[in-house]
């Protein structure tokens, strides 16, 4: 008897990871059961007609923030971001410990899990925290499935406070002991905060000349240290939201080396450049910031080579009211934005149509990259049979304008950095575990349908 799967894809163009072919895509279970070609014919109770579509797997976004738990209940939280991601094609988000409280421990991990998965529309995975008070708790959240430990090189805030020398170091040895990933925001904390005092005090509010304040000198230095660390302690060590096109040729060199270095840069960083600033002011401020012309076009020159290895949104958005709080103060402003559901649809638009990214390509650094790294691989991050049947369905021929009044975020805004941008790619349908959660600008089914995905221990 032929077997009548769950649900048959058909005519899509399917990204697999060393082809695009046409075919069909037959799901049991949540799970991917079969890759046929197209002159093959499946029973199915539903059918999916793709045609016209390219089947991606689904975007695992490495780089989430989402506010809750947490004092400010106005802010982004796991039901709108949730959504928000799915918008964008997002199947999985790794969710960053800057909550309060933060994941540090066995106790915060639960508070933050239990949050999600009441809320979380789709699937997600948790990074736990690298502060002086953790360093010690990295085997216990490894055992809850954490999938990294992030730390940073510069100053954060006082629930987070930064990683010194001495405390990455040891975090980088106690995370070697069992081949745990460490993630470092990569400014020297020093150069970032004396510099940027100084601009202020001498009343330069100039938005354009944030990134002054900022240095590339100082993300690098702090890249070399992380990476010298890591060499000697023998972790594995993870570059988030990388600016710097040089660090691109610093991560290849040190992979040369057999150093396990992994980097990942975001959409802004490859849209814009640092006139944004003088445009959208406090709206476009971020850190490390974005940079100059020149560095932007380095930077897809790096992607291009294959020296960065993942996307990540860095998603953090503020409201309105939060980013203008010190008027056109680009130096107290908060930093940061909403951005996971313009991750892939900025990679469509610059990348696969203005710059010939190819397919193939555009799915190991959008996803199969990811799950490798964090360890959901091969459950998550590929169109593979016996993987999770996560599955974005993309129109690359699309062309539609962005605006904050249509997102899904808690907190929309008219006046944000992708405010108005025209785009050409969009995100048609997004699947989870074989069930569709976004289609046609619609979310669809439960905003408690998404687990929690541990790394595979």
């Amino acid at each position: 008897m032929d077997t009548v799967y769950d649900t048959a894809i058909i005519n899509g163009t399917i990204v697999l990871e060393n082809q695009v072919m046409e075919g069909t895509i037959a799901i049991q279970d949540g799970k991917i059961a079969g890759i046929l070609n197209k002159n093959n014919s499946v029973k199915s109770k539903n059918q999916i007609d793709a045609s016209g579509k390219i089947i991606l797997p689904g975007v695992i976004d490495p780089h989430v923030h989402l506010w809750e738990p947490g004092p400010q209940k106005y802010r982004e939280d796991f039901n709108h971001g949730s959504k928000t991601a799915a918008s964008g094609g997002v199947t999985t988000l790794i969710e960053m410990p800057l909550s309060v409280p933060p994941v540090i421990d066995k106790e915060s991990f639960h508070i933050k899990k239990e949050i999600a998965d009441r809320n979380s529309l789709i699937d997600f995975a948790l990074w736990g925290g690298l502060i002086p008070k953790s360093v010690d708790n990295l085997q216990e959240m490894h055992g809850l499935g954490c999938v990294g430990y992030k730390a940073f090189i510069s100053y954060a805030n006082k629930n987070y406070p930064h990683a010194s020398d001495d405390v990455l170091l040891k975090g980088m040895k106690n995370a070697a002991e069992f081949n745990g990933l460490i993630g470092v925001h990569a400014e020297n904390a020093d150069i970032v905060e004396t510099t940027s005092k100084e601009m202020e005090q001498e009343g330069n509010m100039d938005p354009e000349s944030y990134p002054d304040g900022r240095p590339a000198l100082a993300e690098l230095e702090a890249m070399e240290r992380a990476i010298l660390f890591a060499e000697k302690t023998g972790c594995r060590l993870y570059i988030v939201h990388m600016t710097v096109a040089e660090g691109g040729e610093m991560v290849r060199q040190a992979k040369r080396r057999g150093i396990q270095v992994s980097n990942e840069t975001c959409p802004h960083y490859l849209l814009f450049d640092k006139s944004v600033l003088k445009e959208k002011g406090v709206f476009a401020k971020c850190n490390p910031p974005i940079r100059s012309y020149e560095n932007k076009e380095a930077l897809w020159d790096q992607l291009l080579k294959g020296n960065i290895d993942c996307i990540g949104s860095d998603h953090g958005p503020y409201t309105d009211e939060e980013k203008l709080e010190f008027g056109n103060n680009i130096w107290k402003a908060p930093a940061g934005f909403s951005g996971i559901d313009v991750l892939l649809p900025t990679m469509l638009s610059e990348g696969v149509n203005n710059r010939g990214l190819d397919l193939v390509t555009l799915a190991k650094l959008v996803s199969t990259n990811a799950a490798k790294t964090f360890e959901l691989y091969p459950k998550k991050g590929t169109i593979s049979v016996g993987s999770d049947a996560d599955l974005v369905f993309v129109d690359l021929n699309k062309e539609w304008v962005y605006k904050g009044e249509n997102s899904f975020s808690k907190t929309k805004s008219s006046q944000g950095i992708y405010e108005g941008y025209q785009f050409k790619g969009k995100v048609m349908g997004t699947m989870v575990r074989g069930h569709v959660v976004y289609e046609d600008d619609e979310i669809k089914g439960d905003s408690s349908y998404g687990q929690y995905v541990p790394k595979q221990l």
